[in-house]
């Protein structure tokens, strides 16, 4: 479908918080407690056994929740769970009577660099067992994802697609310059030979560039993720193989999906259900965007207390430089709200929702994903279900993660309260397990403190 377009003008705006914004703008349509409190150090170490007695088990699947389970967790899985189990000698006991346990979350769109490699335990204290970084310099993104897995650093697990591939000038953040056809087949072999989980493309990748880049991604086993480039229809784009379309396509899989006459809204279906057949998911990012009208109008950037310096700072600056007038921020402001609607509707025709935020204070925006979920009209299970199985799902891990049933990776969140009845209570993190390691509610407290800022008020 033909796209009509108005440019906006950004200024010198950079940075992973607004990458998505940037693109959007330059190209829119107009349209409790463990036996102890360990160490740094002890917290990276797997326990010999973990287990979680007379806790209520959250069933993500939908089904009804089990309370009065023991979990046993023995090295990085899952081994036992029911109301009759026994409970190993020697294990760390963990008593969860009155408290929820759920799968740990991804963040499926996060930026470490913008975020700083120092607030990775704060995705962890928030419950985020992992990210899929979607865009970062490969000297930087390597070696932190490689340290967390050598369980030097306490982190999430990290998924990588290293830098964006597109033809924008060089001052811009987080990316290699492909101008056609041959240097995009050179640039995915690259990463492929550096071990990157994904390929990303972003609204400036050549069209040609585009189809090459498919092929080659296909070719060499990687998924193709990102933005669908401003040269690429979205049905192009699906019929190409791409696994994931970020920020509902800078709007354009929802432009139709609002209060529209009738014969859009089939149109706008249609879209919907050709998605989920070729099961390409959409990881819509809202509360990005929901902030961007406040960030513009003066608004701090929310739990700024506990943001790097980086983060601030990089915020400062794309305010300060960024020409956003007040028809850029109505188009954010009429956008965010049909946005709402559309997701509703493309959530009803089987579209796949992916949780995430977009490189904002890490952990907190998750849980602030998880309340808009809800409030375009998820239920608090389905909303969950964003950031557990579906995340699964999509890394093709089913079997493995996702879910709390023996032989699962034990990635788990021990919560003070019902996340089912009200899905704010995914913030009341009582202790978290990370691929077997548990970081007790102390813990998570003396990292959540660590990172809040002496300036705070």
């Amino acid at each position: 479908m033909p796209q009509a377009r108005t440019f906006l003008t950004m200024g010198s705006m950079s940075g992973p918080l607004l990458l998505a914004a940037t693109a959007l703008l330059l190209a829119c349509d107009t349209r409790p407690a463990g036996q102890s409190t360990p160490s740094a150090r002890t917290t990276l170490a797997a326990s010999e056994a973990i287990a979680i007695s007379n806790v209520t088990v959250v069933d993500v699947t939908g089904r009804a929740p089990q309370s009065g389970v023991t979990v046993v967790i023995r090295g990085h899985d899952i081994a036992e769970l029911g109301r009759d189990v026994s409970i190993p000698a020697g294990a760390v006991r963990v008593d969860g009577t009155g408290k929820f346990l759920i799968p740990g979350l991804w963040d499926m769109h996060a930026h470490h660099q913008g975020t700083g490699a120092q607030a990775v335990d704060l995705f962890v204290a928030n419950g985020v067992v992992g990210t899929r970084d979607m865009g970062a310099d490969l000297d930087f993104i390597l070696p932190l994802r490689d340290r967390i897995a050598r369980g030097e650093l306490l982190g999430p697990e990290i998924l990588t697609t290293g830098p964006i591939l597109d033809d924008r000038p060089a001052h811009w953040p987080f990316r290699r310059r492909v101008r056609n056809a041959e240097e995009a087949r050179a640039a995915v072999r690259d990463l492929s030979a550096r071990r990157v989980d994904f390929i990303k493309v972003h609204d400036g990748t050549p069209r040609d560039a585009f189809f090459a880049m498919a092929e080659e991604a296909k070719r060499v086993g990687l998924p193709l993720v990102g933005h669908v480039p401003n040269d690429v229809t979205v049905e192009e784009a699906i019929d190409a193989g791409m696994r994931s379309i970020e920020h509902l396509a800078n709007y354009r899989v929802l432009n139709e999906c609002s209060a529209n006459p009738p014969h859009q809204q089939i149109a706008c279906d249609e879209r919907f259900e050709r998605l989920a057949a070729k099961r390409v998911w959409q990881t819509p990012t809202m509360t990005f965007f929901q902030l961007i009208p406040e960030m513009f109008t003066g608004k701090p950037l929310p739990h700024a207390e506990y943001a790097s310096d980086e983060l601030l700072e990089m915020t400062r600056q794309n305010v300060k430089t960024s020409k956003l007038d007040e028809r850029a921020l109505s188009f954010f402001r009429t956008n965010n709200q049909t946005s709402l609607v559309g997701i509703g509707r493309m959530f009803s025709r089987g579209v796949g929702l992916l949780a995430a935020c977009d490189g904002l204070v890490p952990g907190f925006c998750l849980h602030d994903e998880l309340e808009w979920l809800t409030r375009a009209g998820l239920t608090p299970i389905q909303a969950l279900q964003a950031a557990t199985v579906n995340a699964a799902a999509f890394l093709d891990r089913e079997h493995t993660q996702g879910t709390i049933a023996p032989g699962q990776r034990a990635d788990l969140v021990l919560l003070d309260a019902d996340p089912s009845t009200d899905i704010r209570n995914t913030r009341r993190i009582a202790a978290v397990v990370l691929r077997g390691r548990l970081v007790p509610g102390p813990e998570v407290n003396r990292i959540v403190a660590s990172h809040r800022r002496r300036d705070a008020r």
